[in-house]
C-alpha cells in the first residue's frame, strides 16, 4: 500500500491499529477489496492531510502464493513456533496496519477496510495501539531506541529495492503480554541488566558489562560486521485493568533480519534466551509480505 506508513517516525505516529484475518472468500473478490480499500485510504489522505495517514495491506505466504501466481516474495513462509513453542504461532492471511497521529482518523480507515473486504475475510485479531508518555513501552523503558532514523535509512533498510518485489516489504507482528506486576517485583538494577538499557536516562549498558540474556544482546546482531536491522512499527496496547503489553511490528527487506533475531531471543542459535521472558510472553506471531501500491492493485 501507501509505504510511507513503513518509515513512519514515531514523532509522527501517535497511534495504530492491526487487523489480522483469514480469506473467507475468493480471490478475485479479495483482489477487489483490495482496490477499494486502497481507494478509500486516498480519500482519507485528503480529507486528514495533517494525520500523516498510512496504511499497508500485506499477506501471508499462502495468500499471496495464490494472488500473484507464485511470483516474488521468495522469503516468505509461514511463521513456525520458536524456543520450543515460547513464540506461538498464529499465521493468518491477511494483515492491516493502519498508523497516523490521530486515533479517531485510524478508527475511520479500519471502519472502511471493514466495508471494502467485507465477507471476504474473517478477522481474528484487531489491536489498538498508542503512543506512550516518552515513547516508552508500558515496562518504563524506552522502546525503539535502535530503530533507524530519518526516511532514507528507513527506506534502506525496510523496502525493497529491485525486481519484481521492488517496493515492498516483509512484515512480522508478535503481539506481547506483560506481566508488570512480576516486572515491579525486580530491582530497577535487575532489570536494567535484564533489557541492557537504562531505565529513565535509556543509556546503553556496554556490552561487557550486560547478561548475554540481555534483550539488547539478544537482538543487536552483526552478520559479517553489519548489523541486522529492521524497522519497527511497535507500540504499547490494552487496558489498564486488564491485558496489556506490546504489540510488535517489524518490516524488513529481508525476512532473514528479523528470523535471526527471533532464534537468538528464544534460544535457537545459542540456548540462551532473551532475559525479558521472564515478565512478558509472545502470544501471536505471523509473517506477511506487502506488495507496493502499483503491485496490489495490478494483482
Amino acid at each position: 500500500m501507501r509505504h510511507a506508513a513503513i518509515w513512519i517516525e514515531a514523532n509522527v505516529c501517535r497511534a495504530a491499529i492491526w487487523i489480522e484475518a483469514n480469506v473467507k472468500g475468493d480471490l478475485d473478490a479479495l483482489r477487489a477489496a483490495s482496490r477499494t480499500f486502497a481507494d478509500k485510504l486516498a480519500t482519507f489522505e485528503v480529507k486528514f492531510p495533517d494525520a500523516h495517514l498510512g496504511a499497508v495491506v500485506a499477506f501471508g505466504n499462502n495468500t499471496w502464493r495464490a494472488l500473484s501466481g507464485g511470483v516474488g516474495a521468495e522469503e516468505l513462509k509461514d511463521f513456525i513456533p520458536y524456543g520450543k513453542g515460547l513464540a506461538p504461532a498464529t499465521q493468518y492471511d491477511v494483515l492491516i496496519h493502519i498508523l497516523s497521529l490521530r486515533h479517531d482518523v485510524n478508527f475511520s480507515v479500519a471502519q472502511a477496510a471493514m466495508e471494502a473486504f467485507g465477507d471476504c475475510i474473517d478477522v481474528k485479531e484487531e489491536v489498538h495501539g498508542f503512543r506512550w508518555v516518552e515513547e516508552r513501552d508500558l515496562s518504563g523503558f524506552v522502546d525503539g531506541t535502535e530503530n533507524p532514523a530519518g526516511e532514507e535509512t528507513r527506506r534502506e533498510v525496510a523496502v525493497i529495492k529491485d525486481g519484481v518485489d521492488a517496493g515492498g516489504s516483509y512484515v512480522f507482528v508478535q503481539r506481547w503480554e506483560h506481566n508488570l506486576k512480576q516486572l515491579n517485583r525486580m530491582s530497577i538494577h535487575d532489570q536494567e541488566m535484564m533489557i541492557g538499557r537504562t531505565k529513565e536516562a535509556n543509556e546503553e549498558i556496554d556490552g561487557d558489562a550486560r547478561p548475554a540474556t540481555s534483550h539488547l544482546s539478544r537482538v543487536d546482531l552483526k552478520e559479517d560486521g553489519k548489523g541486522l536491522k529492521i524497522v519497527r512499527q511497535s507500540l504499547p496496547y490494552g487496558t489498564a485493568s486488564g491485558t496489556h503489553g506490546l504489540y510488535f511490528c517489524a518490516y524488513c527487506a529481508r525476512l532473514h533480519n528479523i528470523e535471526q533475531q527471533l532464534l537468538s531471543m528464544f534460544g535457537d542459535t545459542d540456548g540462551k534466551r532473551d532475559a525479558m521472558l521472564r515478565f512478558t510472553k509472545p502470544v501471536t506471531g505471523g509473517y506477511y509480505f506487502a506488495p507496493s501500491l502499483d503491485r496490489l492493485l495490478a494483482l
